[in-house]
């Protein structure tokens, strides 16, 4: 299945959970969004070394997105004020 950053943006954020698999040594996020039809789409990020949460709930709907798909890693960030930050070299 291929995701972009369209199957996140205009939906409202409805669940996010950090998880870890102690056994294999991997930590991975899910990521649910709701659209304005109230239906949920449930993605799977796998292998995620590093995240960062900051909501402040004033904003229902993603309004911006970036998904860079990167050799190696994936880079998701759903803040609209520092959709970049820290992407060097295609990241």
């Amino acid at each position: 299945m291929n995701v972009d950053s369209g199957d996140f943006r205009d939906k409202a954020l409805a669940k996010l959970t950090i998880g870890h698999d102690w056994d294999t040594s991997e930590s991975n996020a899910l990521l649910s969004v709701q659209n304005v039809q109230g239906e949920i789409s449930t993605f799977r990020l796998i292998g995620l070394r590093e995240y960062s949460i900051n909501e402040d709930f004033t904003c229902k709907a993603i309004s911006q997105c970036k998904l860079i798909n990167g050799e190696s890693e994936v880079y998701l960030c759903l803040d609209p004020y520092n959709e970049v930050a820290g992407i060097r070299g295609g990241r």
